[in-house]
């Protein structure tokens, strides 16, 4: 059996979904499944060009006008193909419905686009854009959804769609452990001052579903704590916007916040090891890999109550109401952080790259001709 694994226009910059595409290259080739990844190239846009504005436009035609027809010719050399993001759907209408799947990782921008989710506006071509995508990923034999929260939002758009969906976990992207040596990788990496104090971690992009200025608050209450009247806060990606810099102002901390953007894999898994706890108030997630990444490097997690959070983080995760700020705060102040962080670890086995690759081989229906390699084998080269 031939897969072609169809993967994301690296000039996105979606490391998540790239990373993903990755882990199912090298699982699959560790159950011996030959497989090949392709992805649409940079053709009309210059390598390295920020995809917005014209540049978004130009990166349209390559992804969703030239790409298809490289990916017609490869998909005829294999006996199926897979596509690893549902926000390539759209290139399901230039194959074969009987030899094609898709890996769906949620339905937000979906939903948003039909006026489902409120506060995200979505423009006339965004609407056709995710109308393109949806009805091209109704069109797959078998559809791989990655939490049980994504495929009951899916069902909800196209109920019947039930028999061709479901459910394969998120396995953990990348190596992710405890590294002993964090506070030499901090240091390397020009953050050593991080160390002298605790901190507080958010993991995530500044789109506002992530819901950062609820992390703000949250750290605002728990700074007035003598306990952690010292303590720092540190976001993993873009700095603060105006409405967080407001309640940091107000708050009296801007001196103990810090934004690391385009951290590597190395100085994100040291954050995380040396980190008090991460702060993950997000009101939607498909998945919510942050959680387990924590959990796999001894973090503390503290998330929203808002599904599918709790199916990932488990009992070893604390859960609150992201609108209400002090209670987080008084949840983290009395939270047992080493029991959290041994439950963590053992939550963190559940989402391995072999469980991951050989329910995908069952779904797909393929044919694996060694065992599934373990977590460690299976990361390969690209971890």
């Amino acid at each position: 059996m031939k897969v072609l694994l169809v993967g994301n226009y690296p000039a996105d910059g979606q490391k998540s979904m790239l990373a993903y595409a990755h882990m199912l290259l090298d699982g699959l080739r560790a159950a011996g499944v030959e497989v090949e990844l392709i992805a649409p190239r940079p053709v009309l846009l210059h390598s390295g060009a920020s995809v917005s504005g014209l540049a978004k436009w130009i990166g349209y035609i390559d992804k969703f006008v030239i790409f298809p027809f490289s990916l017609v010719r490869a998909a005829r050399r294999f006996d199926c193909t897979h596509i690893c993001d549902h926000s390539n759907g759209m290139y399901l209408f230039w194959l074969s419905r009987a030899r094609s799947s898709i890996t769906c990782h949620d339905v937000i921008a979906i939903q948003a686009a039909r006026g489902l989710v409120e506060g995200w506006h979505t423009g006339f071509t965004g609407k056709v854009l995710q109308a393109l995508n949806f009805h091209g990923m109704a069109r797959a034999r078998r559809i791989v959804c990655v939490s049980d929260l994504t495929r009951t939002n899916l069902l909800a758009l196209r109920e019947e769609l039930a028999p061709r969906t479901s459910v394969v976990l998120n396995a953990l992207n990348g190596a992710f452990r405890p590294d002993p040596e964090w506070r030499a990788a901090l240091a390397a990496n020009g953050y050593g001052a991080l160390a002298a104090r605790p901190y507080f971690l958010h993991v995530g992009s500044d789109h506002p579903r992530k819901n950062r200025v609820a992390v703000t608050r949250i750290f605002a209450h728990l700074q007035r704590m003598p306990r952690f009247a010292d303590a720092q806060l540190v976001f993993v990606g873009p700095p603060p916007d105006a409405a967080m810099r407001e309640v940091i102002a107000t708050g009296g901390f801007a001196s103990r916040v810090h934004a690391i953007e385009d951290a590597s894999h190395a100085l994100l898994v040291a954050l995380y090891s040396g980190a008090q706890a991460m702060l993950f108030p997000s009101l939607n997630e498909g998945f919510g890999w942050p959680v387990i990444e924590a959990q796999a490097c001894a973090c503390p997690v503290f998330a929203s109550c808002i599904d599918p959070l709790p199916e990932v983080g488990g009992v070893a995760a604390v859960y609150f109401d992201p609108a209400d700020s002090a209670r987080a705060a008084q949840l983290v102040a009395g939270a047992n952080f080493e029991r959290l962080k041994l439950a963590g670890l053992d939550n963190a086995g559940r989402f391995s790259i072999d469980e991951m690759t050989r329910k995908l081989i069952a779904t797909m229906g393929l044919r694996a001709s060694q065992p599934v390699a373990t977590h460690e084998e299976s990361i390969g080269t690209h971890a």
